[in-house]
C-alpha cells in the first residue's frame, strides 16, 4: 500500500524532443548512449512523470536532469524541467550544467536556472568515466554557488565492486569525502546509498563531516538484498530518502519493504527527511 504522504527523491525526466531524438543524441553523447542508447531503456517526458506521480500517489518528486555534454541540450532540458515545475508544484526541479569544462558558462547557466526556480543541481554523474581530483575541483566551483543559495546537490555514486552495468564508473571515495568537507553547509544527496559510502558513517570523523549528507534508495533492489533495509532502519533512518530511479523502477518496488521497518522509520524515509530538505531551500 502506498502511504498517504510520499516523496520520491530520485526520478528522471527528459524533454519530449530528447525522447524523440534519442538515437541521434546517443550517437554523439557517450554517457547518454550508455544508459539510453538501447531502445529497451525507458525514458519519460513531463507528462509521463506526472502520470507516474498520479498512479503511485506521490506528493512530491525530485526531477533530475541528465549531464549532457552539449550546452544546447543542457539548456533545453533545464528550461523544459523548470517549465514543468511551474505548471505542477509536485515537481522539485534539479537542473544540470556542463561538468567537464572549466569556466564561467556553467556557473552562469546554474545561476540563470536558480533565478527561474531551480532547487539545485542533479544528478551530477560521470557515467562510464571517473570522479577524481580534476572532476572534484570543477564541481567545487558549482557547489559554492549552491551552498551560498542554500540549495541541493544530488550526486551519482556507484559501488566499486560487484557486477558491471551500464554507466558504472570509477568513483574515488576520498575525493567525494574531500568534496563534502569543502562544502559543509551544502545539502548533498549521494544516490544509490552512496555506492556503499554510507557504511563509512560508522567512522566518527566521516559521520561528523557528513552532517549534511543524505543517501537515496535509487536502484537498491538491483544492487542489494532486502536485508539492506534493516540496516537503513537501524542506523540511517534520519539520513535516507526514498528514491525510485523512475522510470527504471516504480515506487511500488520499494515501499512495502520500507514500511516493514515500522511507522517512525518509514515516515522519515518515505517523506519527512525529503520534506525537511525541501523546506531548508526556502522554496517550498
Amino acid at each position: 500500500m502506498i502511504p498517504v504522504s510520499l516523496i520520491d527523491a530520485h526520478t528522471h525526466v527528459f524533454p519530449a524532443e530528447v525522447v524523440r531524438d534519442r538515437a541521434s543524441i546517443a550517437e554523439r553523447d557517450e554517457g547518454f548512449a550508455l544508459l539510453y542508447g538501447p531502445p529497451s531503456a525507458t525514458m519519460v517526458d513531463g507528462s509521463g512523470l506526472c502520470a507516474y506521480l498520479d498512479r503511485e500517489g506521490i506528493s512530491r518528486a525530485f526531477a533530475l536532469s541528465f549531464p549532457f555534454r552539449d550546452p544546447g541540450l543542457l539548456a533545453l532540458s533545464n528550461d523544459s524541467l523548470l517549465e514543468l515545475a511551474g505548471c505542477d508544484r509536485r515537481i522539485v526541479p534539479l537542473v544540470m550544467v556542463d561538468l567537464w569544462k572549466d569556466g564561467e558558462k556553467g556557473i552562469a547557466e546554474l545561476e540563470r536556472c536558480i533565478e527561474k526556480g531551480a532547487y539545485g543541481l542533479g544528478e551530477v554523474a560521470y557515467y562510464g568515466g571517473r570522479f577524481s581530483r580534476p572532476e572534484r575541483e570543477r564541481l567545487d566551483r558549482l557547489a559554492a554557488v549552491l551552498e551560498e543559495a542554500g540549495l541541493i546537490m544530488v550526486m551519482h555514486v556507484n559501488e566499486q565492486v560487484g557486477h558491471p552495468y551500464a554507466g558504472k564508473g570509477l568513483i574515488d571515495f576520498s575525493e567525494v569525502v574531500t568534496f563534502v568537507e569543502n562544502h559543509p553547509r551544502l545539502s548533498v544527496v549521494l544516490s544509490h546509498l552512496g555506492g556503499g559510502l554510507c557504511f563509512y558513517e560508522f567512522m566518527p570523523e566521516i559521520r561528523k563531516s557528513f552532517a549534511n549528507v543524505y543517501y537515496d534508495t535509487a536502484a537498491v533492489p538491483y544492487l542489494y538484498g532486502k536485508e539492506i533495509y534493516r540496516f537503513v532502519g537501524s542506523f540511517l533512518a534520519d539520513k535516507v530518502l526514498f528514491g525510485s530511479d523512475y522510470p527504471l523502477l516504480p515506487a511500488s518496488r520499494y515501499v512495502p519493504a520500507i514500511e516493514e521497518l515500522g511507522e517512525e522509520v518509514h515516515r522519515k524515509v518515505l517523506f519527512a527527511n525529503a520534506e525537511e530538505m525541501i523546506e531548508r531551500t526556502g522554496l517550498g
